[in-house]
């Protein structure tokens, strides 16, 4: 059987979005971080800032991009018995790809907490009014959102890395759960 354009593409922008997800979430874990250390605090700071804004552009395209794409996939090969006759919980098929979706909700949930809670403590000047005790006080919130924004950058890496797991196990096979 010969692949549709649909096919095609949906598996070309499905694999894009996964490859600038994970790899991305790679790059800032285990190159950028550690390279962090070894530069002043300020300069650290700043080249953190700018590269999480660029990235976060690419994690919110591609979190975005994975339902799309998905859907077209789903679709286009024909899987809708997995919605309509009850096989979303009766196959592992359908069980593995429950489980995606579900992973991708903790992605995006956790994406969230990211961009519109931790990201803003973190960037915000601390001001020099007040006072020395309010400067350290924001100087502490800013280290526990910073503390939070690495720990929930990990959990997604491990939860992303599921989620590949889960999605060959669906290109290979018929899932895993």
């Amino acid at each position: 059987m010969t692949a549709t354009w649909v096919q095609v593409l949906a598996s070309y922008l499905h694999l894009l979005a996964v490859a600038v997800y994970v790899g991305g979430s790679v790059a800032m874990e285990f190159v950028l971080g550690p390279a962090q250390r070894f530069v002043p605090p300020a300069q650290a700071q700043i080249l953190g800032q700018r590269s999480a804004d660029r990235f976060l552009v690419l994690v919110w395209g591609s979190l975005a991009l994975f339902p799309v794409s998905g859907m077209l996939l789903f679709f286009s090969l024909s899987d809708q018995h997995l919605v309509t006759h009850g096989g979303m919980l009766s196959t592992s098929e359908g069980r593995t790809l429950l489980a995606m979706m579900l992973l991708w909700a903790v992605l995006v949930a956790n994406g969230a907490l990211i961009t519109f809670v931790f990201r803003p403590r973190l960037v915000a000047r601390a001001k020099a009014q007040g006072g020395g005790a309010r400067v350290a006080d924001h100087l502490e919130s800013m280290q526990r959102a910073a503390t939070w924004i690495s720990r929930l950058t990990r959990v997604d890496l491990a939860v992303a890395l599921v989620v590949v797991l889960l999605g060959a196990s669906l290109a290979y096979g018929k899932g895993i759960l």
